[in-house]
């Protein structure tokens, strides 16, 4: 089982029931979500029947998939703390923002995203897990690391990683804002006076590496304080559909947003996306290597 204990994969791997059943519930919420891709990409030639549940059919599907693919790759406890440190600390980032203008800058929501706590819509921290914290944590250690759950070794290593990883939201966030805020208006910027990026100032950027850094480092730091391994072996086919997943975000923002948009997530997302990949791949062909 080296493969789980150094995070690496392996092509010969036989999966034991509650690892087959955690992937199978795994991948039921990522079909979900992959309708909803679906249904609205698809809206202007055939209008597909949405999923029961409203708003929640929207939020569920991406949510639980994340929260059950980390799972497997990370255990139940980091999984818990992530999801409700993230659920705290980037509501509180975020009130902080709005009512200071730091970190991000000046803004205010709209009723788009939901009931609120003070300013802040309930349920944004959640929306950062699935949306931005996911697909970085994994994307950044194949990067930096070559491997698909390390965030590597020692405390400064460790931190890079986290560096690495803020950098990645700070770009996606540049596909994602100017979709949801300049179009379909979820927050409003006001008072900003520098903002050459659709509206949206340059602070918002740096404070994603200001407040998402150390949010990646203590993820690093608590994962191993829980000894954090993937649940079973790591068939290949489930470690790319968090590459896929990435990608249909890009898509999903990408697509409809205003001109240019695009073109910039080619180099903010999609770039890193083959980066990553060459990576999985090489990790792939040599735990294959060393099982011949």
């Amino acid at each position: 089982m080296n493969e789980i204990q150094n995070g690496h994969l392996g092509p010969r791997t036989v999966l034991e029931g509650r690892q087959k059943s955690l992937i199978a519930i795994t991948m039921f919420f990522f079909l979900l979500y992959f309708y909803n891709f679906l249904r609205a990409a698809l809206v202007q030639a055939v209008e597909l029947p949405p999923l029961p549940g409203g708003v929640f059919a929207k939020l569920l599907p991406p949510l639980l998939f994340g929260s059950f693919y980390f799972w497997y790759f990370r255990g139940g406890k980091t999984t818990v703390f992530l999801v409700l440190f993230l659920w705290v600390y980037c509501w509180a980032a975020e009130d902080l923002s709005i009512h200071t203008g730091f970190p991000f800058g000046h803004y205010y929501y709209t009723d788009a995203l939901g009931p609120k706590v003070d300013v802040t819509p309930v349920m944004l921290g959640l929306n950062y897990f699935w949306l931005l914290v996911l697909p970085a944590f994994f994307v950044s250690n194949l990067i930096v690391n070559g491997s698909f759950t390390s965030q590597g070794t020692g405390w400064k290593r460790l931190l890079f990683t986290s560096f690495v990883a803020s950098i990645l939201i700070s770009g996606m966030d540049m596909v994602i804002d100017p979709m949801d805020a300049t179009k379909m208006k979820e927050w409003v910027w006001t008072n900003n006076a520098y903002t050459g990026y659709y509206g949206i100032p340059y602070l918002n950027y740096l404070g994603y590496l200001i407040v998402m850094t150390p949010a990646f480092f203590i993820l690093g730091l608590v994962s191993r304080k829980f000894g954090s391994t993937p649940v079973g072996p790591v068939p290949g086919w489930f470690a790319a559909v968090i590459l896929l997943f990435y990608f249909l975000n890009f898509l999903m923002y990408g697509l409809p947003a205003p001109g240019g948009v695009f073109i910039v997530g080619f180099f903010t997302m999609v770039f890193p996306l083959i980066l990553a990949a060459d990576r999985l791949i090489t990790s792939y062909r040599k735990s294959y290597e060393k099982q011949e």
